[in-house]
């Protein structure tokens, strides 16, 4: 009570009087009364002064040096700020501090000359400079109104967040000296004052530019501009509170820890930078907090609510953006954000309005004089790689409801310059109040400067440190905070863990700010219905068929292969066939499952990473899937029926009776079978080589036990019962039955001809020779073909599932 009465002028206004009330009220359980007599107590003179060391010195040379060591005895009971800080618990402090901040708030306003002095009452108490921010949100309406005032006059004006600043922005996002305006002949100029974080002039990071009225200037959260006539700047209010807190997260596999206890909270604003050594964590912990693979124990909140709840609502929430660039190579850049675009937003969201949110990306993002070239990859030459990484992060901004943004290594394979200009655009996704965790081994000054905290994890997913870089360096006892790396193995993981929950930095940095939420002993509250912000899956499978069939076809090359295949076999028939016999259905039964498989076995591990990054957004399996079916299917399609058709033409299989539309429909249903392998295959393996590989040990045993080379009523048990599971054997079949006969050698082997379908089946054994067994019907011989490929798509389906949630 005494430090509060110390700051209040001698007349006491009655709103500072309830002000010491509330506090009061907030320390104590105290009567009306008795609280109205403590208050008078403490604003009594002889309370609210301090004793200066003069005046000390005076005492004792009036009273004895006996009557000055007692009154310096009693002094020494008093207690300061800084005192109390370290004497009592960060609730209290920050008790004291908010008590603070509600006495200088004058009309809801906190006057300039105050806010020096309630910085340095905050430091004082050792609490951290992020939390005096929030405080000057809470207290200070001009934080939600936006109607910061300044005059400038004719001298030059630095804006920045020191007390000695012209413009002072008391948020901690905002440099101690940001930028200054300059007043020169052709008018004011803008010049950045090197602080690290950038300065914004309409849109653009610059180092000086001229700034005229209309300008807008961006300093931290803050915009800001000029009158008509130069001579008034107005700051405009920053972005919403909001804050993500991380409480206690464990983890481990066995007696194997992979999270031991990690705790923080972090504000919107606030730029992250996730360090430590390989195998530290932190991919664990980033999976962790986004839901991808939660803790075995632990909260994670986002306001008070349950974060995992939010987000099993609303995928848009959080933003990833992996390591990788994941994005399609053969489409343009604007193409590549619509399509993600369309699978984010709901179904009522129109593509004009689609339209308008890329724009908006590609101009907050800076790319929007590319937004027609091809995005490209390492190997087909498309824009650059800063320019493709700004198009990965940019999926994750089409959506406004995107609060918290995950950015693992966005500055690796970079160029110093571009990964500088990376580094500083994430910062401005900060400042637009947006929370960033940056995942980085880059601990650069560059870097830092646009960092507010370092989150340190030592092995075994330790919390060495949580705080501010430039307070890292002095607690890890180093130089620059790149060389924490090297102080890490210095003592054990656990030593690290309990030596910063022991220390000062975690009372400051991490105790405080759960204070402040009020989070002690908060329970996790549900978001809203799943069912309000379900995605329309028919409108997912139309959005994913049309970008995959863009994709398919602006591969070039690869789709002429595709296509060129057919013509290419026909041609090898004709040769090889003189006349529509066993081998040549045979053949077209065989180059159908492998039009199928060779075409699909790489589409789902090609398309992996971008399939869990999309399935993290809300994206549905089963329109995925169907996309593929769609478009793979579509392309087996026109290379079946150009087989087929040219075939039929070359052999003449129409004077043998043999239907092109039952023999196309046959063909194509084996290349959808095959299709549906290749996808299986796809979806098994990790890698496109060890799919390829095992494609061959998948086509080899469909011929030996299709019933050509070895015929069914010739084959053993096994064989038989082996045979009974090839997608050749009824495929075979099926072609043989679209024919009223076959051309097959003669007897004695001195030419050919033809025999009647039924003969040709018993020669096989798919019938016997009585009048009576005719074997399978091609409706039952297409229905195990059907069902082959659908049971073969839901396993596909199953395991896609399984990588896309994993």
């Amino acid at each position: 009570m005494r430090l509060l009465t110390r700051m209040l002028p001698d007349e006491v206004s009655p709103e500072a009087r309830a002000t010491l009330h509330a506090a009061l009220s907030a320390r104590a359980r105290l009567s009306a009364a008795e609280a109205e007599a403590l208050i008078e107590l403490a604003l009594a003179p002889e309370y609210r002064s301090a004793v200066e060391e003069h005046e000390i010195r005076a005492f004792g040379a009036r009273f004895g040096p006996g009557e000055e060591s007692a009154l310096r005895a009693a002094i020494a009971e008093d207690i300061d700020l800084a005192s109390f800080g370290k004497r009592y618990s960060p609730e209290e402090a920050l008790l004291l501090l908010d008590a603070l901040f509600a006495m200088c708030a004058h009309d809801r306003i906190i006057e300039g000359s105050e806010i020096g002095r309630l910085q340095q009452s905050a430091a004082e108490l050792g609490i951290d400079p992020m939390l005096v921010g929030a405080l000057f949100r809470k207290h200070d309406t001009r934080h939600l109104d936006g109607d910061f005032s300044f005059n400038l006059g004719a001298e030059d004006c630095v804006i920045g967040r020191s007390p000695s600043a012209n413009v002072q922005l008391p948020d901690p996002q905002v440099a101690l000296q940001h930028a200054k305006l300059v007043r020169t002949n052709e008018g004011l100029r803008v010049v950045d004052l090197g602080s690290g974080r950038p300065t914004l002039l309409n849109g653009h990071a610059v180092a000086a530019a001229p700034m005229g009225p209309g300008d807008s200037l961006r300093i931290g959260p803050y915009t800001l501009q000029l009158d008509r006539d130069g001579s008034r700047l107005t700051a405009f209010g920053p972005r919403s509170f909001s804050a993500l807190s991380v409480r206690d997260l464990k983890r481990s596999i066995g007696d194997v820890p992979l999270l031991d206890g990690v705790s923080f909270t972090v504000f919107s604003g606030e730029v992250i930078a996730m360090v430590g050594p390989s195998g530290a964590g932190k991919t664990t912990l980033l999976t962790a907090i986004a839901g991808i693979a939660p803790a075995d124990s632990g909260d994670v909140l986002l306001d008070g609510q349950d974060f995992h709840q939010l987000l099993a609502n609303d995928r848009s929430v959080v933003g990833i953006v992996p390591q990788d660039d994941v994005v399609h190579a053969d489409l343009t850049v604007e193409e590549s954000l619509f399509y993600a675009g369309r699978l984010r937003f709901a179904r009522d969201v129109t593509a004009a309005q689609i339209r308008l949110e890329v724009d908006r990306v590609l101009d907050e993002l800076g790319i929007d004089h590319v937004r027609k070239s091809r995005v490209g990859d390492a190997v087909r030459r498309g824009i650059s790689g800063g320019q493709r990484k700004r198009v990965s992060l940019g999926q994750e901004l089409l959506t406004h409801s995107t609060r918290i943004l995950f950015l693992d290594e966005p500055t690796s394979g970079l160029d110093p310059q571009t990964a500088q200009d990376i580094v500083a655009l994430v910062r401005q996704l900060a400042d637009d109040g947006r929370i960033v965790f940056l995942v980085t081994h880059d601990l650069s000054p560059s870097v830092m400067s646009m960092v507010d905290h370092l989150l340190v994890l030592a092995p075994g997913g330790r919390q060495a440190w949580f705080g501010p870089p430039d307070e890292a360096c002095a607690w890890f006892d180093v130089g620059s905070p790149d060389a924490i790396f090297g102080r890490l193995p210095d003592s054990s993981p656990g030593i690290w863990k309990q030596r910063y929950r022991d220390g000062e930095p975690w009372r400051k940095f991490v105790r405080t700010r759960e204070h402040l939420l009020g989070l002690d002993g908060v329970e996790a509250t549900g978001g809203q219905d799943r069912d309000s912000v379900r995605r329309s899956l028919r409108l997912q499978y139309q959005t994913l068929t049309v970008r995959y069939a863009k994709v398919k076809l602006r591969d070039r090359m690869g789709t002429a292969v595709l296509l060129a295949q057919a013509p290419i076999l026909a041609v090898a028939m004709w040769l090889v066939f003189p006349d529509p016999d066993t081998s040549a259905m045979f053949m077209l039964a065989l180059s159908s499952l492998w039009f199928g498989a060779s075409g699909s076995v790489r589409e789902l591990i090609a398309e992996r990473a971008i399939w869990q990054r999309e399935r993290r957004v809300g994206l549905a399996v089963l329109p995925y899937m169907a996309s593929k079916v769609t478009v793979l299917g579509a392309l087996v399609a026109a290379q079946c029926l150009t087989l087929t058709g040219l075939v039929w033409l070359m052999l003449g299989m129409s004077s043998y009776g043999v239907s092109f539309a039952l023999l196309g429909a046959v063909t194509v249903l084996t290349g959808l079978v095959g299709s549906s392998m290749g996808l299986l295959m796809s979806a098994i393996f990790n890698s496109s080589e060890a799919a390829v590989g095992t494609l061959p040990l998948a086509l080899i045993p469909q011929i030996a036990f299709g019933g050509l080379i070895v015929k069914l009523k010739e084959m053993g048990t096994l064989a038989t019962l082996v045979s009974s599971t090839m997608f050749t054997r009824y495929a075979f079949e099926a072609c043989i039955r679209s024919a009223d006969e076959l051309s097959v050698p003669s007897f004695r082997g001195t030419g050919r001809q033809a025999y009647p379908q039924g003969g040709v089946l018993a020669n096989f054994g798919f019938r016997s020779a009585g009048s009576i067994d005719d074997g399978l019907t091609m409706w039952v011989l297409a229905a195990v073909l059907v069902g082959s490929a659908i049971v073969m798509i839901a396993v596909a389906t199953v395991l896609t599932r399984r990588t896309g949630d994993s």
